[in-house]
């Protein structure tokens, strides 16, 4: 089985703003390899941007025709009008606030990005620029949905990070671009958390993983189960879902999804690793 996300894209290095780059140098990342820019939410855009035209239209249309209306003749007065703008009124403010914050507009959002290095990315926000080596983190989650609406399929990402010194962030769709980002990082932090994990197993530790511990015995489940390595073929990845699977390639342990493992790429990169040197030994 190959890791999904150990290939990561990268682009011609580009200038990175000075601050970046002595923040970068002062943790010691190496070179510059890509930069993503900051992410303007269209669908929130679009949405606040439909809202503030429906009810603006209608708080305008009541406006008129109770301007227009005689005295007496409009029963219910200018009450519909004020409810219409009381909507409206909130619905134009969010989108222009939106709008006004993005990096589509605002010459500062554009700023916020996530620049990536040899050995950690810095990520220039609004409450201040993070810098964070591949080998700061303790854990990743990196939870990715798909969803399939009577055929539009819309993807959330959400990689949530602890630190070795306690530093917790969250990166989501709405920050950067995370359909390249995230198996980017995925694949570093596992690259990075490898040699200490197999370390730690090669002195005859287990090492969990959430619903998965590799022994030397082999892997047990969430259920108690011991899966021994001779019965063990590989590692399963069907639609965000892990589990282990025989030689013969059939599943022979329950589902967990991706993002509920706790550095579930490592644990795909140490089974693999696991897997290869076993096999090698057999040759």
């Amino acid at each position: 089985m190959t890791t999904p996300g150990l290939t990561a894209h990268t682009d011609t290095p580009a200038a990175v703003p000075a601050d970046v780059a002595a923040a970068a140098a002062a943790r010691d990342l190496g070179a510059h390899r890509e930069s993503y820019p900051a992410k303007t939410v269209k669908v929130i855009l679009f949405a606040l941007g439909t809202l503030a035209v429906i009810f603006g239209a209608l708080a305008v249309i009541m406006t008129v025709v109770t301007a227009g209306a005689a005295p007496g003749e409009n029963q219910v007065g200018a009450t519909p009008a004020i409810i219409m703008w009381a909507i409206a009124l909130p619905s134009i403010g969010g989108f222009l606030w939106a709008l006004l914050r993005s990096p589509a507009v605002s010459q500062q959002a554009r700023r916020f990005q996530v620049h990536v290095f040899e050995r950690g990315f810095v990520w220039v926000r609004r409450k201040g620029t993070e810098v964070y080596r591949w080998d700061d983190v303790q854990t990743l989650h990196a939870a990715i949905t798909v969803v399939n609406n009577t055929g539009i399929v819309t993807t959330t990402y959400d990689y949530r990070i602890v630190c070795t010194d306690g530093r917790r962030t969250r990166l989501r769709e709405v920050h950067t671009d995370m359909a390249r980002f995230g198996p980017l990082l995925s694949a570093e932090v596992a690259r990075a958390q490898l040699p200490k994990a197999m370390s730690f197993f090669d002195e005859g530790n287990p090492v969990a993983f959430g619903d998965f511990t590799i022994t030397d015995d082999g892997v047990q489940t969430r259920r108690g189960k011991l899966l021994t390595w001779s019965e063990i073929g590989g590692v399963r990845l069907d639609a965000g879902h892990v589990s282990i699977a025989d030689r013969a390639g059939k599943r022979i342990s329950p589902q967990t999804l991706l993002g509920k493992i706790p550095n579930g790429y490592t644990f795909l990169l140490m089974m693999d690793t696991i897997l290869g040197k076993l096999r090698a030994a057999q040759v």
